[in-house]
């Protein structure tokens, strides 16, 4: 990790709440891994100190791509930057999702969880991988047609029935899971998607990595602010921290609710 200043080229809507931000990295950049993160800086006053946790939407040839969502004044005013503006980052951050032996992977991503696995796909998927991306409606989609060029088919789903299946990624991924056509699982999104997704591997046996979205005030695992409930080895409980342990972790190790 270091911290560094990347130039603006580009900020173009991604869809109808998110913003896609594509920076030019300083020569001397550390690679990056699928999973991992960066910490942005907020542009203008000083009244916005902390940075904003934003995951890697894709990393190609020196220039970083970031699937942002306007949720607050923090991150409006970074998708509010112009072209030739710099912004202060510390980058790449976290454990990211790690391929192993896995061939035949299940992406399952939800709302901004997609983000991430856009990336993920670029450096893992292929033609025995399967995508399914859950979104509230049509005007919502978004990396769905990046994410197929990878030769990884991708089931859309959305809650009011508006694209693709009507109804929850759950149901697409258990079918798979079922009929054995993935070997592993990356996942990222709201905690009730993770927690059905981490059941589901849990059920059918399959590996499973899920990515956790959590509130984050230093990224470096300093304030402690992002705590996870994990199991331990001696069989008790025990709190890692989504900054620097995570924010991926193997399935089997989270603890929900």
């Amino acid at each position: 990790m270091k911290r560094l200043t990347a130039k603006v080229l580009s900020c173009a809507p991604l869809n109808a709440e998110m913003g896609l931000l594509t920076l030019a990295l300083p020569a001397g950049a550390e690679a990056a891994v699928p999973g991992q993160f960066a910490h942005l800086a907020v542009p203008g006053d000083r009244a916005h100190l902390l940075r904003r946790p934003i995951s890697l939407y894709s990393v190609h040839d020196g220039i970083l791509e970031l699937g942002i969502a306007a949720k607050g004044e923090g991150t409006r005013r970074i998708l509010a930057t112009k072209p030739g503006e710099e912004i202060d980052l510390l980058y790449p951050l976290g454990r990211g999702f790690e391929k192993g032996g896995l061939e035949r992977i299940a992406f399952v991503g939800g709302g901004i969880g997609v983000a991430p696995l856009r990336f993920a796909m670029e450096a893992f998927a292929d033609a025995r991988c399967r995508a399914v991306f859950g979104f509230r409606s049509r005007d919502l989609l978004y990396a769905v047609e990046a994410c197929e060029r990878t030769g990884a088919p991708v089931t859309v789903c959305t809650d009011d029935g508006s694209a693709g299946v009507h109804g929850l990624v759950t149901g697409p991924l258990e079918e798979m899971l079922r009929r054995g056509e993935v070997d592993g699982v990356m996942a990222c999104g709201p905690t009730p998607m993770l927690s059905a997704v981490q059941a589901l591997a849990l059920q059918y046996g399959v590996p499973a990595q899920l990515s956790l979205e959590e509130y984050m005030g230093c990224g470096i695992g300093a304030c402690l602010t992002c705590n996870c409930k994990v199991k331990a080895k001696d069989g008790e409980f025990g709190y890692k921290r989504v900054c620097a342990d995570g924010p991926v972790f193997p399935a089997e190790e989270v603890v929900f609710g």
